[in-house]
């Protein structure tokens, strides 16, 4: 027995519970009202499970919880056996397999940094950046490739090791990345001290829009309070923020990862879709301005040179 089935033979029905009030984003105040508990001794049986699966917060246990107990008991009724290679839509593949792994190459025309801002300064004819620079610049797309990837911890490990100030001196956006993951990943008092850091901008001063404060504000009230306003206040502002692609992008990828937590299937994919679609753009807006990036004519390269009797005597030599 692997240690993923024993651990889930071992969870007590108390416990199960606890996971699947947690997957409907049940806060520890609704946990402890729905088992009969205080919520102090709550607190205590859910760090308890969390030791157990060997997650160390409520995202990741609601992760836990969809990729071993939900999926076992679909492989019992032979769903997962029947659809498992009928795969439509990136949305259904991005469900199974996360978005980076699904995007591949497409991911370098969404989020900070990507193509689409390579392009921009480019054109603008910028001389290059300084190595400290391009050095932030790295951290904060291995920041957003973590927001795609749903790692949340390394959001926490940034986080710790003081990047905050940094980001948001360099640029507040990517600062809201860095929330974003703290956010989803259950880390509140880290999330909280982020978010108070990041006043809104207001004329030329240093800050983030009052839209990125809004999007922070209901992706949080999202998972600590299972919130559907939080959910409807995030598609408004992507409804509302056409000209702000990076903006669109990480609005989306957050919607994708609170309706997985929440075993919303259908949204879940049609999330992925709606990003699927927004590289898609960027790819053609790039195209129709001259940038190649995925253009290859697909034709295979010259052989190294070799004399046709060479390789004439090679040939046979393969099926002697």
């Amino acid at each position: 027995m692997t240690s993923t089935a024993k651990a889930t033979a071992s969870l007590s029905d108390t416990e199960k519970k606890m996971l699947e009030l947690l997957l409907k984003g049940a806060s520890g105040r609704v946990i402890a009202e729905r088992l009969g508990y205080k919520e102090g001794t709550t607190r205590v049986y859910l760090h308890s499970l969390y030791k157990r699966i060997g997650v160390n917060n409520k995202t990741s246990a609601v992760t836990w919880y969809l990729d071993t107990i939900a999926a076992a008991d679909q492989r019992e009724t032979g769903v997962l056996a029947s659809s498992a290679y009928r795969v439509n839509t990136f949305g259904e593949m991005a469900l199974k397999r996360g978005l980076l792994k699904t995007l591949g190459i497409m991911g370098v025309f969404l989020g900070p940094y990507g193509r689409m801002w390579e392009a921009a300064h480019k054109l603008k004819g910028d001389r290059g950046a300084s190595v400290a620079d391009e050095q932030l610049r790295a951290v904060s797309r291995n920041l957003w490739e973590a927001l795609l990837e749903g790692d949340f911890v390394e959001g926490k490990r940034q986080f710790d090791a003081g990047i905050l100030p940094k980001l948001f001196v360099a640029a507040p956006s990517d600062a809201v990345v860095l929330a974003s993951l703290l956010v989803l990943g259950g880390y509140t008092a880290s999330a909280k001290k982020v978010m108070a850091a990041l006043p809104a901008k207001r004329g030329g001063s240093l800050g983030v829009t009052l839209d990125e404060q809004r999007a922070l504000a209901a992706t949080s009230d999202a998972i600590e309070k299972g919130s559907d306003s939080a959910l409807s206040a995030l598609h408004e502002l992507f409804r509302t923020s056409n000209a702000r692609p990076l903006f669109r992008h990480l609005l989306l990828v957050n919607l994708f990862h609170l309706y997985r937590l929440r075993a919303d299937a259908n949204r879940c994919m049609s999330t992925a879709d709606a990003l699927w679609a927004e590289a898609e753009a960027a790819r053609g807006q790039l195209e129709a301005a001259g940038d190649r990036t995925l253009s290859s004519e697909g034709a295979l390269p010259s052989p190294p040179a070799v004399t046709p009797a060479k390789l004439s005597s090679y040939l046979e030599k393969l099926i002697a």
